[in-house]
């Protein structure tokens, strides 16, 4: 979450998430998925750069443990969406597309509290879930603010029921703000980590990050503008890394932007600087986009899947977006 907009929406927390209904027994979770338009008319000629909009749903539930979803992935068939939230909820939803590979319907749905590595639900500052990613092997990481670090859960079915293992992560992660840490974290697939932090900067104002390769942590740092921070990330099979970065401003609200950084630029003490390739802001109906994922499809073609995090205020809304990477245009 942007730390800008923590205090504003911190104002209507009584309002946007006391009132939702007292949850079930079980991990069951009931969502309604509402098939939504961008607003594409009314913004120009070409709005989305080299992304094509095949799919969009609003996300609602009464439960009040849905929402403020920061964290996304999906498994390698596409028929499963996985999400952490910021309250330390897992969440899992099967998903089916059509021939063509647009999103067709989302759910049903679960839920649970995450774990800790003693096997007890994350409590308190242990909460703030802020990405996931999936490795080679299928296990899980999510990265987490307030209290810095990454645990790895096994690969699902038993993922978020089990315990995790605590990955070692840079000593100077500690100095990061509490809300400005971990925010974009991949798995690249040479089997090494990418991580950039939100706020957490160098003396020049970039951002700093790290690969990490089991123990050792090679530092990089990563170039922003426009006021745009990095609010996820997600490898392409290929070694490309896609960078969401998201902006809140109060007369032009929500917009987001992804990066392509390279993979050949992927290495120590590299600055990093992607190269833009869609922007959503105004007119386009979206909201605090903070996760995104990928599907890469030999067939179908490179797909994006981008969700929000309503921050569990009932002033946003919980969006999940599938775009298509068109081929003929930078793949």
């Amino acid at each position: 979450m942007l730390p800008a907009v923590v205090a504003f929406f911190s104002l209507f927390f009584l309002l946007s998430c006391g009132f939702g209904r007292v949850p079930q027994p079980g991990n069951d979770l009931q969502v309604e998925a509402i098939p939504i338009e961008l607003g594409l008319e009314n913004a120009g000629r070409n709005p989305l750069g080299r992304l094509t909009f095949l799919s969009g749903f609003e996300l609602k539930s009464a439960d009040s443990r849905f929402g403020g979803l920061s964290g996304l992935a999906l498994s390698p068939d596409g028929k499963t969406l996985h999400a952490v939230s910021d309250r330390g909820y897992w969440l899992s939803a099967m998903i089916r597309h059509d021939p063509e590979g647009r999103l067709a319907t989302v759910g049903p749905w679960q839920i649970g509290l995450l774990l800790t590595p003693d096997g007890t639900p994350v409590t308190g500052w242990l909460r703030d879930a802020e990405a996931l990613t999936r490795e080679r092997d299928g296990s899980l990481i999510v990265s987490f603010e307030q209290v810095h670090r990454l645990w790895r859960y096994p690969p699902p079915p038993a993922a978020f029921r089990s315990r995790p293992q605590t990955l070692p992560v840079p000593a100077d992660l500690e100095k990061a703000p509490n809300n400005g840490g971990l925010e974009a974290v991949a798995a690249l697939p040479d089997g090494r980590l990418l991580m950039i932090a939100e706020e957490y900067k160098n003396t020049d104002g970039s951002l700093k990050g790290w690969l990490i390769d089991r123990d050792q942590f090679a530092p990089i740092s990563y170039l922003v503008s426009d006021g745009f921070r990095p609010a996820d990330l997600a490898a392409l099979a290929n070694g490309d890394v896609l960078v969401l970065e998201s902006r809140f401003s109060w007369f032009g609200g929500w917009a987001a932007r992804v990066q392509r950084v390279s993979r050949e630029s992927l290495r120590p003490e590299a600055r990093l600087q992607g190269e833009e390739i869609s922007r959503l802001e105004s007119p386009l109906i979206i909201d605090n986009l903070e996760g995104i994922a990928v599907r890469e499809d030999p067939e179908t073609g490179t797909f994006l899947y981008l969700i929000s995090d309503n921050n569990y205020s009932q002033f946003q809304r919980t969006l999940l977006l599938q775009f298509r990477l068109e081929k003929d245009r930078g793949n």
